[in-house]
């Protein structure tokens, strides 16, 4: 959402916008901002494409080239550099000509850093949005083509500071811009509620981000356990993706969790569906920033986070939401405290709405950074 927020602004300015892929994603393609040009990036042979991490023939390689792709990353001590180097000069399908900026919003130790390396442009920014950064797979790359290294909080900063001084030199804090408007609009609108069979007075908990190990939405699937044990009245939704959801899915089946837990996939739209929840939850082990824990503060939503730097720099514990250790007795502890006194949610609602969001939607930063004013 951060990315295609800041499409738009860009696309305000009267930039002309050229979003470089590598598969047709049909969420993405919803989310793109009118006007924006699409370019397919592949490679020019099956071999660079496999150890590019580019899409194969068809939506998903077959499971044999993932496994032999797998035991080649760990046989080589978990070093894709080379690889990543070799797949870098066959690519097809970058856009032609010259561009004013180049901008990686993956931000590291991707084949998308080696791409942006490969269109020209005076300008080659990139982003880092998580406090624990590994840059082993695109280091050289990094170093030799990109200007600027934007970190989209002070914590993401100092953690990229302490793992690479010597490029410290380039790497500033860009805080993703906020259409506070946009968020609170797109929240209004009619969705289908998905089927439940929970009854209509059970909390309702949600929680949006990928399914990812760094989201350890395995805590989350043992919080809801406790909160069941404990006798409370649930409903936890997950809106999101990913490569965890099969052990998740593992994990709630065995804690008998399938009618209180449920994995609702990737939807273009999640904002109706956080308004419509009690509380907020994220269960993370780190975060650069945590764009959808901010997303809840604008909807009204108390969350619930884990006690790490990302979020105790939006968090206000006790007044505009509770910082908790990551264990599942005191996340449940604190949701029960929420569910069992309505006036608490409404009290830190009521402080959320009294934020000033002015600072958060200034969108001169961006231009500025780039270089494009």
């Amino acid at each position: 959402m951060a990315m295609f927020r800041m499409m738009s602004l860009l696309c305000r300015q009267g930039c002309d916008v050229v979003f470089v892929t590598r598969a047709n994603i049909k969420v993405m393609r919803d989310l793109l901002p009118k006007g924006v040009t699409v370019a397919y990036v592949s490679a020019d042979s099956v071999l660079s494409r496999f150890l590019g991490t580019l899409p194969m023939e068809g939506d998903h390689p077959e499971w044999w080239m993932r496994l032999v792709r797998k035991t080649l990353y760990l046989l080589s001590g978990k070093r894709n550099h080379l690889a990543f180097a070799y797949a870098g000069r066959h690519l097809t399908g970058l856009p032609a000509g010259s561009f004013d900026a180049v901008l990686d919003f993956e931000g590291y130790n991707h084949i998308n850093t080696v791409i942006g390396g490969r269109i020209g442009a005076p300008v080659h920014a990139t982003w880092v949005h998580n406090e624990d950064v590994d840059l082993k797979d695109t280091y050289r790359c990094l170093a030799r083509c990109y200007d600027r290294i934007f970190c989209v909080s002070d914590t993401a900063l100092e953690a990229f500071v302490r793992q690479y001084p010597r490029l410290a030199d380039r790497a500033r804090v860009l805080h993703n811009p906020v259409d506070v408007d946009r968020v609170r609009r797109k929240a209004m609108l009619a969705v289908t509620p998905p089927s439940t069979q929970m009854s209509a007075a059970a909390l309702r908990i949600v929680t949006v981000c990928r399914l990812a190990s760094e989201k350890n939405l395995a805590l989350s699937v043992r919080i809801a356990a406790m909160l069941r044990d404990r006798g409370l009245p649930f409903l936890w939704e997950v809106y999101g993706e990913g490569a965890s959801r099969d052990e998740l899915q593992t994990l709630i089946d065995e804690l008998g969790l399938n009618e209180r837990f449920l994995l609702r996939g990737e939807v273009s739209n999640p904002y109706p569906y956080m308004k419509q929840a009690d509380v907020y939850v994220q269960t993370s082990r780190h975060e650069g920033f945590g764009l959808t824990v901010q997303e809840a503060k604008i909807l009204g939503i108390p969350a619930v986070v884990t006690d790490i730097p990302a979020f105790r720099e939006q968090i206000v514990d006790g007044q505009t939401g509770f910082i908790r250790a990551a264990d599942a007795e005191s996340f449940a502890d604190a949701i029960i405290r929420l569910a069992d006194h309505p006036e608490e949610r409404q009290r830190i609602t009521n402080n959320l709405a009294a934020l000033d969001w002015t600072d958060a939607q200034d969108e001169s930063p961006l231009f500025e950074l780039l270089g494009l004013r």
